[in-house]
């Protein structure tokens, strides 16, 4: 454990009933990752397809295009950031961060979603 100045044993059920409302992710730093490649097949709806199918669908032309313009518009970045992370669909050099802000927002589309579905039974 790490000693901070002014923190003590004392603090620790505050600091946990406070937390308690909190998703147990964003306690524990296990945000969600996605890549590029995957938060594309998942929001173009190719996610559980046959794998041939995917890549059949991957090939088509302006596919790529798509998926840069998508990045950019959830990520708030320029064509030119997406560019520089690399070719193909991979995007290899694209920062963690951007990573977890699309498992992120993939996870909020999910949750959006079920309440959605929810709600048709209310």
């Amino acid at each position: 454990m790490v000693a901070v100045k002014g923190f003590t044993e004392k603090a620790t059920p505050f600091k946990r009933q406070f937390h308690s409302s909190l998703p147990a992710a964003l306690i524990e730093n296990e945000v969600p990752m996605l890549t590029a490649r995957e938060f594309c097949r998942k929001t173009f709806g190719f996610f559980g397809l046959p794998e041939a199918n995917i890549l059949a669908e991957e090939m088509e032309p302006g596919y790529r295009g798509k998926c840069i313009k998508l990045l950019c518009r959830v990520l708030g970045v320029k064509r030119q950031t997406v560019l520089n992370w690399g070719g193909g669909l991979e995007f290899i050099g694209m920062p963690q961060s951007h990573q977890r802000i699309l498992g992120l927002y993939w996870e909020r589309y999910e949750l959006l979603r079920e309440i959605k579905r929810l709600r048709r039974f209310a």
